[in-house]
């Protein structure tokens, strides 16, 4: 005995309506649900997070980087030239008089190229007596000691 289904019948439609129907709104109601499950989640997440007490300012500390101490170095500058080619011969010329090694660099704050004795001395008393000795060199005699700050 088989059952042919009317399409055309009342009764089938009403059916398809509530069946419908139902799975509809239970398809909402869970999207709802899940929305709100989310939401309490969140609130949880909110709730749980820690914040530190503030510190007590005695109890602080406050890092700071260590003072670098200067060191002052002399150099003994025997010329100073507003060109490059100047100082380069200049600083030539006394490689082989004096038989020590000559450094010419760019002084910004003159805008000169300075030609001095290299290495720098540590003291200047040694610097003093290093200049006073080119003194007796007649294109010496105007050098002079610049104090140059370093740090350690």
């Amino acid at each position: 005995m088989s059952r042919k289904i009317n399409f055309t019948s009342y009764k089938f439609w009403t059916l398809f309506f509530m069946m419908s129907s139902l799975i509809f709104f239970a398809s909402c109601s869970s999207t709802e649900e899940t929305q709100k499950n989310q939401d309490t989640e969140k609130e949880k997440s909110v709730d749980s997070v820690y914040i530190f007490d503030e510190i007590p300012p005695e109890d602080s500390f406050k890092f700071e980087a260590p003072v670098q101490e200067s060191v002052d170095v002399f150099v003994v500058q025997i010329g100073a030239f507003s060109n490059l080619e100047s100082a380069k011969d200049f600083a030539e010329q006394s490689r082989v008089t004096l038989k020590k090694d000559i450094k010419v660099e760019f002084n910004d704050k003159k805008n000169l190229y300075v030609v001095w004795i290299h290495p720098p001395f540590q003291e200047k008393s040694a610097a003093e007596s290093f200049r006073n000795d080119l003194r007796n060199y007649e294109e010496f005699k105007d050098a002079w000691i610049v104090t140059i700050e370093s740090k350690k």
